[in-house]
């Protein structure tokens, strides 16, 4: 009897085992520890800041596909300077967004240094091209999306 029993008990101790993983990997905490809280500023303004910028290429997502180019440092600097507030928390995956889209690549002579895109005012995702990264965020903060449309409205 005691031999009939022993795979049963290991049944069990792996389905406890397997439940303890996984709520340790779905607490807060952890999520924290594995997807740390950033901000834009660190993550784009302060690995831009020696570097000249010569353009930000502005677009929309609606299909037109209009394409902004500033080359105005003080137009540059608005838009910097109006996602430099941002905050972050890094997510594994976006959510299937069919909302507005915004895309904002940054240029330096030429060279694409990162390409920031804008999933309302609610998901970002950043590429560096310097180092050949992508990361996905959720936006921690209050975004108002109307800066960047009412620019690109009043460019194009």
């Amino acid at each position: 009897m005691k031999k009939s029993l022993r795979p049963v008990v290991y049944g069990i101790l792996i389905i406890i085992l397997a439940i303890l993983i996984i709520n340790f990997f779905n607490s807060t905490e952890i999520k924290n520890r594995m997807f740390p809280n950033t901000t834009f500023k660190k993550e784009v303004i302060e690995k831009i800041e020696n570097k000249e910028i010569s353009s930000l290429l502005l677009m929309e997502w609606t299909g037109s596909e209009d394409i902004v180019t500033l080359k105005n440092r003080a137009d540059i600097d608005y838009i910097l300077d109006s996602l430099a507030p941002l905050k972050f928390k890094k997510v594994s995956k976006l959510p299937d967004t069919s909302k507005e889209t915004y895309y904002i690549i940054i240029k330096d002579q030429g060279k694409n240094l990162f390409s920031v895109s804008l999933y309302g005012s609610e998901y970002m995702i950043i590429t560096d091209f310097i180092k050949s990264s992508i990361q996905q965020y959720e936006i921690a903060n209050e975004f108002d999306l109307n800066e960047i449309k009412n620019f690109l409205e009043n460019e194009q």
